[in-house]
């Protein structure tokens, strides 16, 4: 017997939550609920249903099932500015099909109000910006002609210390072929970066050619494959030490165009410039 009630419990346990939603989901009239769904106990209805008489909900209840939720200022704001897009639309649109007088007037008009309120908005948002330097983006980089040089000059002094530094350990890979014209070009490039910040140059060569203006060149060992080049020339910078590579890019590139990526690949992460 103990078995048997302890299954029956089981039983009731399990069948609660089910009844309760199928109650819930029943079409009630507003504001009406009902007591339970063993009240109508003894009459054989399917899963329980009966004509209990029903009974007022609480005010509470009824707020909660009769009111909206409230809409939030951002979603109000939203449906604003839409509804205002497409009156402009509309203007737009109607003017454009039939140019009456008229109907270009009105969508001038509608258009200044527009202009109207893009330009108060502008004028916060300086304001806003010049009270909150936290928010001020030309702090890290600046717009003004000015304070441009100042950066540009202080980067120049970082790029070259970075030039002096990395030449201590590290060279630069220049893989090439005996026919590529723009392999040659490079030649007086890589002479400049040797004489001004030491850095060692290490040609490559994919089909065994020499270059003449730079070291020895040495044939390919099957490093250009672990790199998946394809292109000539291609310039990487490798650790002596760590063997770490750095792909600086390919083609025909500038003084500049080398400290700039040694720089940028070297000292800094994505986002800091």
């Amino acid at each position: 017997m103990r078995t048997v009630a302890r299954v029956l419990l089981v039983l009731m346990t399990a069948l609660l939550p089910t009844a309760s939603l199928a109650l819930e989901g029943r079409d009630y009239p507003p504001g009406m609920e009902y007591s339970s769904v063993w009240a109508c106990h003894g009459q054989e209805k399917f899963n329980w249903y009966c004509e209990e008489e029903a009974r007022p909900l609480p005010q509470s209840k009824v707020a909660d099932k009769l009111i909206p939720s409230e809409k939030s200022r951002e979603e109000m704001a939203v449906e604003e500015l839409e509804k205002i897009r497409k009156d402009l639309d509309a203007k737009r649109a109607l003017a454009v099909v039939h140019p009456t007088p008229d109907n270009i007037k009105a969508y001038m008009a509608a258009q200044k109000v527009e202009i109207d309120r893009a330009s108060f908005f502008a004028d916060v948002w300086r304001r806003v910006l010049w009270q909150n330097a936290e928010l001020n983006y030309e702090l890290k980089n600046p717009m003004n002609n000015s304070a441009i040089k100042v950066a540009a000059r202080e980067r120049k002094v970082r790029e070259t210390q970075t030039m002096t530094d990395l030449a201590r350990e590290w060279g630069i890979f220049f893989f090439f072929r005996g026919d590529c014209s723009y392999c040659k070009h490079m030649v007086p490039t890589l002479q400049w970066i040797t004489r001004q910040y030491d850095m060692t140059i290490l040609p490559i060569s994919l089909d065994g050619a020499t270059i003449e203006g730079l070291p020895p060149s040495v044939k390919d060992n099957g490093l250009s494959a672990q790199l998946g080049v394809e292109a000539v020339p291609l310039f990487v910078l490798g650790n002596v030490k760590t063997h770490k590579m750095v792909i600086l890019g390919s083609g025909v590139l500038s003084l500049e165009d080398f400290v700039e990526r040694i720089y940028v690949l070297t000292q800094t992460t994505p986002g800091d410039l």
